[in-house]
Formats: C-alpha cells, structure tokens, sequence
C-alpha cells in the first residue's frame, strides 16, 4: 500500500454515486492521490464518449479504459488501445440468439446505440430513475439492433443485451460463454449481458496502461463492484469492492469499504495515501 504508483476506479456504482454524481469527497481524493504522485484511471463499461463530463474534464484522472477494457483514452480522449470484437463473434452472437426477441445495444467508434424500446423506457428494463437521462442522452436508438449489430460488425468495441427474464439471461450467458472461446462475457448490472473480444477486459487494458507507464502490478491499486471488475481486481496489487458490490467482487478483493453512496472509495483513496 505504501508503494501504490497506479489507481484504477469503476465508475458506475463505484466512484459514482447512485444518482450518477461523484461526491466532493471522491473527487477531492482523486484530486489528492494524483497530487501525490499516482496515476488515476478511469475504468468503466462505458464508451468513452458516454463516461461524465466531469470525469473526463478533471486533470486529475491521466488515462481512461472504456467499454470495459475494449478502448483506452488518454488524457487528451486520443485512443491509443484498441480492441474489437471479431466478426465471425459478432455474427455468432446473433446466431445464438436468433430466437429471442431481446433488448440490444452496441457500442463502436463515436457512436452508441440503443433499442428502441428501451431508449422510450430505460425504467421499464431495471434502469434506475436517476441513469434515464444519462441514457437518452449519450444514446442514438433503432428500432431494428440485429440489423444495425450486423450492418456494423466489423467495427464494434462491445455488444450487449438487456433481459429481466433471470433464467433466459443466465441460460443465454452460459450458451454464448461456452460456444463463442474467443468471447469475454461479462456483466456491470443486473439485466445486463456484455460482450467483447476475448482479450478485451478491464484487466488487459490496465496492463497495457502499466507497461506504458513502466508500473509494475504489485504497484497498482483498483476499485470495483460488479462482475467486470473483477479481473481488474485481481490483476492489481491492491483491490477493493465496494459495500455495495456484487459477491464475486468482494471476494477477489483484499479490502471492503464503504458504498458508492457513503464515499467509499474516498476511504481506500485515504488508505492508499
């Protein structure tokens, strides 16, 4: 902890808090542990275009993984990693859920786009009343995805639907993660199902970051809650979940703090500083 040279944090039930603002708190920590000499990285399952103005305009923050490790931005929103799904994977993901009449979104160069459906009722698929707005407004929409998911896939960072049907979304999950080899299935909420190329994970991304940097692993830190920030977690020297954090999380992680909605990870900031 006292060697700490390189801070990775989720945003999205992470460093933000429920209602998609960051705390004084945190941000007056990040603001510190960069004073201090560590890098901070933004790492989140959002493009980089969608993540908060506010994130992406604070000096503080050097480097940033979106689309949960398909992209890294730097500091001036140049990429400088890049790592798309295959298109042979693209088309057998809609192969596979040829039958299935799901919510779809997908995330490439610039651009992301929604369904239809859930761009008119974000709520009405388990979107939080406070992310409506968030969504309608870093989102164009179709009214046809497998079409849109076809026409564009060569260029797609990441692939993701939307079930609030628990066992189609966990049968569908497993079905894909175990036919697609080359495929990383993850998830950043509930409802949600996330695909990436294989190599295209938050970990991957926060290993190149380190490499460019000349940081060792055993030299990071890293903060999560969900699902696809786990390997992230386990790849650095030092990982946290946050309170409110799913139990795969906290269970790579070494230490619990406190929540998204009670600063938690001005906490591990402090811990770390």
């Amino acid at each position: 902890m006292k060697n700490i040279r390189l801070l990775a944090l989720d945003l999205d039930g992470t460093a933000l808090r429920s209602d998609n603002t960051l705390s004084k708190n945190v941000k007056c920590a990040i603001e510190r542990a960069a004073d201090s000499g560590i890098t901070v990285v933004a790492a989140s399952g959002r493009p980089y275009g969608a993540m908060p103005a506010e994130i992406l305009n604070m000096p503080a923050v050097s480097f940033f993984i979106a689309s949960n490790g398909a992209a890294v931005h730097d500091r001036s929103g140049a990429k400088i990693y890049s790592r798309l799904l295959k298109e042979h994977d693209v088309t057998a993901i809609l192969e596979l859920t040829e039958a299935y009449d799901l919510i779809w979104e997908a995330f490439s160069e610039g651009e992301t786009c929604t369904d239809s459906r859930y761009y008119n009722n974000p709520e009405g698929y388990g979107c939080s009343k406070a992310y409506v707005d968030y969504v309608r407004s870093s989102r164009g929409c179709s009214d046809n995805m497998r079409q849109y998911i076809y026409d564009n896939r060569k260029s797609l960072d990441s692939v993701e639907f939307v079930c609030t049907d628990e066992t189609l979304r966990s049968r569908l999950r497993n079905e894909i993660e175990s036919t697609l080899n080359g495929v990383y299935v993850t998830s950043s909420s509930r409802n949600f199902v996330e695909f990436m190329d294989g190599s295209a994970t938050k970990a991957n991304a926060l290993r190149f970051i380190c490499e460019r940097m000349g940081v060792s692993p055993r030299n990071t830190a890293a903060a999560g809650n969900a699902d696809n920030d786990v390997d992230m977690i386990k790849f650095s020297g030092f990982g946290a979940a946050v309170k409110n954090a799913c139990g795969a999380c906290k269970e790579a992680a070494d230490v619990v703090v406190g929540s998204n909605d009670n600063d938690g990870i001005a906490e591990f900031i402090d811990s770390i500083i």
